[in-house]
């Protein structure tokens, strides 16, 4: 098995586990008002990818009552378990490395903590995908966990017990570039140290990007 599918079972094993660990979203409340703060309708068309549980979801349909957001994950039971807490939005289980066959077009993009599950080669993909799928003047969010290709390997979560998940690291300067090439002005770029159960610190990487016109 692939190391991009057994992160996936571990999420779909582990779903309730994980919607009760990550409910909390406030240490990156700032980044995504600022990301709300640039969508420049009252009634945005809104992709979001990787959305896990619906927990960010759910802020932006807050923020964005009549907004049309179709969020897509690829572990069933992350969907389910969104579907019930918000059932007025278009919750599907599909793979985010195919998002060049939806033919809609976007407002915005939330991208959350989905890249440190895909290669570099995969993430600069999917940030040409995003920039595709976007309007001109088309908001995107990215983050991820700072670091080099060679950190990459499984490890222990705070949700999954004994069951290790493959994770990848992406450098800064890698994204900023990607970005650029793919069309983007950036925003905002922010660095945050996240501290594990395990009193270990990582560092997490949020971009704010805007499509050109």
């Amino acid at each position: 098995m692939k190391n991009f599918d057994v992160s996936v079972l571990r999420f779909d094993q582990f779903a309730a586990e994980y919607a009760q660990r990550f409910m909390d979203t406030e240490s990156y409340s700032a980044s995504i008002d600022r990301f709300c703060d640039l969508i420049g309708t009252g009634k945005p068309k809104i992709l979001e990818l990787g959305c896990g549980p619906g927990n960010i979801t759910r802020l932006m349909k807050l923020r964005f009552p009549e907004s049309d957001i179709t969020a897509i994950d690829l572990a069933p039971n992350m969907i389910e378990i969104a579907r019930k807490q918000l059932p007025d939005v278009d919750f599907r289980v599909k793979d985010v490395r195919d998002i060049s066959t939806i033919p809609e077009k976007f407002n915005a993009v939330m991208c959350s903590f989905c890249l440190p599950f895909l290669s570099k080669a995969d993430a600069a993909q999917l940030i040409a995908d995003c920039s595709d799928r976007l309007f001109p003047e088309g908001v995107l969010y990215l983050s991820t966990m700072e670091g080099s290709e060679e950190d990459a390997g499984f490890e222990t979560t705070s949700f999954s017990g004994n069951s290790e998940v493959y994770f990848n690291y992406h450098r800064q300067a890698d994204l900023e570039n990607t970005l650029l090439t793919g069309g983007f002005v950036i925003d905002r770029v922010k660095l945050q140290d996240y501290h594990e159960t395990d009193g270990s610190i990582t560092t997490d990487l949020i971009f704010i990007a805007v499509k050109r016109n």
